[in-house]
């Protein structure tokens, strides 16, 4: 072999044993982004899961709330209904006793 044939096997056998390198290191860095990924979607779903949890959990709630309001707004309206009820027994008491009296005179 000539001296220029060991050179560039010289330089081949270094261009291959970085490419080597640099495919070890990427396989390398792959592996890490892969268990990176499988990490974030297990990550993912947990936040997935959680968010229909409260989803669910803020739903009820709003129905509940809906409930209480309207149970508040039963008993307040059944008073006024009440008030009502007695303001007008008062107006036909006040209305039999001026006829009465009329009735009198």
């Amino acid at each position: 072999m000539t001296e220029v044939d060991e050179i560039v096997i010289k330089n081949f056998e270094s261009k291959l044993i970085r490419l080597m390198e640099a495919h070890t290191a990427l396989a390398h860095e792959n592996m890490q982004l892969r268990e990176r990924l499988a990490h974030q979607s297990v990550e993912l779903d947990e936040a997935r899961e959680q968010y229909a949890i409260l989803q669910k959990s803020y739903s009820d709630l709003k129905l509940a709330k809906i409930i209480s309001v309207d149970d508040t707004e039963i008993g307040n309206t059944q008073k006024k209904l009440s008030k009502l009820v007695r303001e007008v027994d008062k107006c036909i008491a006040l209305l039999n006793a001026s006829e009465q009296m009329e009735d009198t005179l």
